[in-house]
């Protein structure tokens, strides 16, 4: 097989590639979050609140034999015959974890069902996703989840993995610059040393990584991380379960790492990826997603070279620097690498709805009012030592001064033209939305006139002069 650059030129050391092979594909990291529902009863909370309680109380026992340097093993819990060790420390946020070969459950006390925040945060180990299937391996934590630790809960996504092991393209550093991504956040990953830069072992490439924290993709050799970790090699076994595996080939691990700050940047069909099911039902379309923003291209390795160093050498010798839109040329020009063709489905199911990226225009949730005036207030204290009609009047005209000099506006019209521009980005995920779209210039003209209309009734009487103003505002702060 002859495969064509990005240029049209032919990469003879390719055209010998061997058979292009997809091994294996699972979820293999797995974390999500459980928050309160309204369907609990005051004595599930409290029951709930009485498991912490002795889940605490064996922390402190395995603290004091951390501390004494002994081994706090023995210190468990039994939820129905399933024993959990009792860890002496737990993550930022949480009261007690614990753990067993399967997952890490973090928890802490809960004091109210609205609560916005989560009670407790679950890990699943990869081992466990691998040799069960991540269906099954949720349905058996959920179920463990209802039956032990709480009857009724909301379960939203912080963090998940994609990963697909293939054999047939051994991954090189030329990769790292075939590959077009979204994100100048890009680097090599340095095994040796743990944190993300080089994926190096001596002078032998293992990987790279493209993009970083909520949303990147890691490459990486897989048959030489699981040499360097014994314990990984549970993997093994599943990939002798396809018949094209050869045992005497690398193999390289094809890893897409999504936050939950990003899932809930994206949009499908109207709806945004905040939910447990809605993304588990999703799996193909956001790998589908996750291929599209980060995409091998098929260029030569002539040509990913000069992209590497930046220039290229013409016949008589001279050096010819590449300029940004040259670069971009020859990505345009390229086609997607065969690779990226072979790993086209999850689990045989191909990408069959668009994902899109949700930009939130504006808010109109009343909490954002309610913090600005409190830092209003807050700063208007630091800076005068007290909070008055007259300190408050003073600060409001230091606003307009400000504003009118740095600005050439006044107060308002600085925010009639902030919340225009915010407005004109607004995109359309929801039919239902295109009425108000085409109506936005009408809408944003009536918002206009009522805040003329408010702002001219308060100029002509005065700020000062307005006791029923400052009432108001004396009434929210207390003075």
């Amino acid at each position: 097989m002859v495969y064509q650059g990005g240029l049209g030129a032919t990469n003879i050391k390719r055209s010998k590639m061997q058979k292009l092979v997809k091994l294996w594909q699972n979820i293999d990291t797995l974390k999500y979050h459980l928050y309160p529902s309204l369907l609990l009863q005051g004595k599930d909370v409290t029951a709930y609140n009485a498991l912490l309680d002795t889940l605490l109380s064996t922390k402190l026992q395995a603290q004091s034999q951390k501390n004494e340097n002994k081994s706090f093993s023995q210190y468990q819990h039994s939820f129905g015959g399933d024993f959990f060790q009792i860890m002496p420390s737990t993550v930022r946020g949480f009261s007690v974890s614990i753990k067993n070969h399967d997952i890490t459950i973090h928890l802490k006390k809960m004091v109210t069902t609205i609560d916005p925040n989560p009670f407790c945060k679950v890990e699943f180990r990869a081992s466990f996703l691998q040799r069960y299937g991540y269906i099954s391996a949720i349905q058996k934590v959920n179920k463990f989840l209802r039956d032990f630790i709480i009857s009724h809960y909301t379960i939203k996504i912080s963090e998940i993995h994609l990963q697909c092991d293939i054999q047939g393209h051994n991954f090189t550093v030329l990769d790292f610059h075939r590959t077009k991504s979204k994100t100048r956040n890009n680097r090599y990953y340095d095994d040796e040393i743990g944190c993300d830069s080089f994926y190096y072992s001596g002078r032998n490439f293992q990987g790279f990584m493209k993009g970083g924290g909520d949303y990147l993709m890691r490459v990486y050799n897989k048959t030489k991380e699981i040499k360097k970790f014994p314990n990984k090699g549970f993997i093994e076994g599943l990939w002798r379960t396809n018949k094209d595996y050869d045992e005497t080939k690398e193999v390289f691990r094809i890893e897409f790492q999504i936050r939950r700050e990003k899932l809930k940047n994206m949009v499908i069909d109207g709806q945004i990826l905040d939910g447990f099911e809605i993304i588990l039902n999703n799996l193909n379309n956001l790998w589908g997603r996750c291929l599209e923003d980060f995409s091998l291209r098929d260029i030569s390795d002539q040509d990913t070279t000069e992209i590497m160093l930046g220039f290229k050498t013409l016949k008589n010798g001279t050096q010819k620097m590449l300029t940004t839109d040259a670069v971009r040329q020859r990505f345009t020009r390229s086609e997607v690498h065969p690779l990226w063709a072979v790993i086209g489905t999850f689990n045989g199911h191909y990408q069959t709805a668009k994902i899109d990226t949700f930009v939130k225009p504006f808010t109109t949730d009343f909490i954002y009012v309610h913090n600005a005036f409190k830092a209003f207030l807050s700063t208007s204290l630091s800076h005068f030592g007290d909070l008055r009609p007259a300190t408050i009047e003073e600060a409001l005209t230091k606003v307009q001064e400000y504003t009118q000099s740095k600005h050439e506006k006044t107060v308002l019209e600085d925010v009639y033209s902030k919340r225009l521009d915010r407005f004109n980005k607004l995109e359309i995920y929801n039919p239902d939305d295109e009425k108000l779209y085409a109506n936005k210039h009408y809408f944003v003209n009536r918002v206009f006139d009522t805040i003329d209309q408010t702002y001219n009734a308060l100029h002509d009487v005065g700020v000062g002069q307005n006791d029923e103003f400052i009432e108001k505002i004396s009434q929210c702060y207390g003075a």
